[in-house]
């Protein structure tokens, strides 16, 4: 039964798919943002969310605004999604020339040390393309950790997407072992590193509130002596996208211990909170990013 149930979900998301791919590129962009739009209009529950967030990260900001904000998040999921299903159609050197880097040479110089690079990034703008652009700007394949979906063959038509122009996928569920092993060949690790972890996790301060944070790009940098990267692609008024490169500083952390671990993580969370707080639009403001934040879970819708 979940067989027949797969491949039929496979078929629709084929269809839909393909209707995308046969839009141009301008067209389909539009599209994804207007189904953005729909979705929060329809969908309460997601919208509850989004609203509560951002009520708690910005509290000085009117409702309007904030209204404002959270329709423009959805509006660029949508797009973002669409951008990534549209990707079969992409040639290698329009996508090149749709996605250009602040600082190219601190990404060379990065790569060029061995020791491998760990690129971070968040659900903002649109991390899809962003990770083919580094490969079609730099020449190195990026090794982009993701999340498998339910359906495998949604799944792997996904990640033919992703690996279209020469980047790899590591399976979240492997992670751990795979990411070591690139980083000491030398290889670039894509890691969005922005979701909610289990509640065992150390507290960081993100947006005023501590919450349980991933430590896997502190741990595999450390660990390794790979440094650690941020970057974040801004959309511009063409429809290019600017990714803006800030190494994370981490000289004065040498040795591979639980207090670098915080500090790093710390940093990095730092400086993932400074681009969304510049461009709030463009972070994915819908899931529950502070869950396990004590005291406040029963404020917020449960189901999930």
């Amino acid at each position: 039964m979940k067989k027949l149930r797969h491949i039929l979900e496979y078929m629709i998301f084929q269809i839909f798919a393909a209707l995308v791919i046969a839009l141009p590129l301008g067209a389909a962009r539009r599209f994804g943002a207007f189904l953005g739009s729909i979705t929060y209009s329809l969908w309460s529950y997601r919208r509850e969310i989004t609203l509560d967030n951002l009520r708690r990260a910005f509290p000085d900001k009117s409702p309007g605004e904030l209204e404002r904000i959270a329709r423009a998040s959805f509006r660029n999921v949508g797009l973002a999604l669409f951008e990534l299903l549209w990707l079969p159609r992409m040639s290698s050197d329009r996508l090149r020339s749709l996605v250009h880097f602040d600082k190219p040479d601190l990404m060379k110089e990065a790569y060029a040390r061995g020791k491998g690079v760990l690129l971070l990034s968040a659900h903002f703008g649109n991390w899809e393309w962003l990770a083919q652009g580094i490969t079609l700007n730099f020449g190195f394949p990026v090794h982009i950790i993701v999340k498998t979906q339910a359906n495998p063959l949604v799944d792997k038509k996904i990640n033919e997407s992703r690996t279209r122009f020469g980047n790899k996928v590591i399976p979240m569920e492997t992670a751990l072992r795979d990411v070591l092993k690139g980083l000491r060949e030398g290889k670039a690790i894509g890691i969005v590193a922005d979701q909610a972890a289990p509640r065992e996790n150390v507290p960081i301060e993100f947006f005023g509130r501590l919450v349980p944070t991933h430590q896997g790009p502190a741990v595999f940098s450390l660990k390794v002596g790979a440094p650690l990267v941020g970057i974040f692609v801004v959309r511009q008024p063409d429809g290019s996208y600017h990714a803006l490169v800030h190494p994370i500083p981490s000289d004065d952390l040498k040795e591979y211990t639980a207090e670098n671990i915080v500090e790093l993580t710390r940093r990095h969370v730092k400086i993932t909170e400074e681009y969304i707080r510049r461009y709030p639009d463009h972070w994915m403001w819908m899931h529950k990013r502070w869950k396990h934040v004590a005291g406040e879970q029963s404020k917020l819708p449960q189901s999930e």
